[in-house]
C-alpha cells in the first residue's frame, strides 16, 4: 500500500451516547423509503459522487486490493465506481437498510451485498484489505464498536478509509448527527481501537474529512 502520514493529538472524545438505538431505526426506516428515488436524487452528483471519487482517488495509489467492502453502502455507487479501478476485485457491501440493499443488489449484479450494520458485519475475520466508509459513520449506533468490526474483517496491512462531514466552529452544536465527528476525536478513537492512522484530510469544499487508518 502507499505510504500515508498523520499526526497524532492528544485530545479525546467521549462517544458513549452520541447515537441512539431510536435514532438508528428512525434512519433505517428513512433510508428504506428513500431507496426508491436514492439514484436519481440531486445529492449524488452533488455531494455523495464527489466524496467517493475522492476516497477513491486517494486509494488508488496503493496496491490493488483482492477484496473491497463499503460499509453503509446503499445503493452501490461507491463499488460500480470502485469496479473500474479494481476490475479483478470482489466487492462487498453491507448496508443496514434492505430497500437500499435490493437496490444494490439490482444494480450492481456482480458484487454481494448484506444487510447488516458496521457494528456486527456479516464477514468471517481477516476477510477484506480495502474497506470504505463514506457519509455514513455519522448514522452508525456505536462508532467505537463499528471501527473495531471493521478491523476486525480487514486483514493486517489492510486499509480502511472512512469519509464524513464534520462542521468547525463550534457549528455542531445545531445537529446531533456531527456531534462526534470532530477530526481529532476521530483520529483518536482510531488510535483506541488499535488502527494505525495513516493519514487524515480535512476536505473544506462543504467541510469533509477522509481518515486513514491501517489495521496492524
Amino acid at each position: 500500500m502507499s505510504q500515508f502520514g498523520g499526526q497524532r493529538t492528544k485530545s479525546y472524545c467521549n462517544f458513549e451516547g452520541a447515537n441512539t438505538a431510536g435514532k438508528e431505526t428512525d434512519d433505517i426506516e428513512k433510508f428504506n423509503h428513500w431507496s426508491l428515488s436514492y439514484e436519481n436524487s440531486w445529492w449524488q452528483w452533488f455531494l455523495f459522487d464527489r466524496l467517493q471519487r475522492r476516497v477513491l482517488n486517494m486509494a488508488k495509489k496503493g496496491t490493488a486490493p483482492n477484496t473491497v467492502l463499503d460499509v453503509g453502502c446503499g445503493t452501490g455507487r461507491l463499488l460500480r465506481k470502485a469496479r473500474k479501478y479494481w476490475p479483478e476485485a470482489q466487492l462487498i457491501g453491507v448496508d443496514p437498510a434492505s430497500g437500499m440493499i435490493e437496490s444494490a443488489r439490482r444494480l450492481t449484479p456482480d458484487a454481494k451485498f448484506y444487510v447488516g450494520q458496521a457494528e456486527s458485519l456479516p464477514l468471517p475475520d481477516a476477510k477484506v484489505d480495502l474497506a470504505f466508509s463514506t457519509a455514513s459513520f455519522h448514522h452508525w449506533q456505536d462508532q467505537e464498536k463499528g471501527l473495531r468490526e471493521i478491523k476486525r474483517v480487514l486483514q493486517v496491512g489492510g486499509l480502511l478509509f472512512l469519509a464524513d462531514f464534520w462542521l468547525p466552529f463550534g457549528l455542531s452544536k445545531v445537529t446531533h448527527y456531527f456531534q462526534s465527528n470532530n477530526p481529532s476525536a476521530i483520529r483518536e478513537t482510531f488510535w483506541r481501537v488499535g488502527f494505525r492512522v495513516r493519514d487524515q484530510r480535512k476536505l473544506w469544499t462543504l467541510w469533509q474529512v477522509v481518515t486513514v487508518g491501517e489495521r496492524c
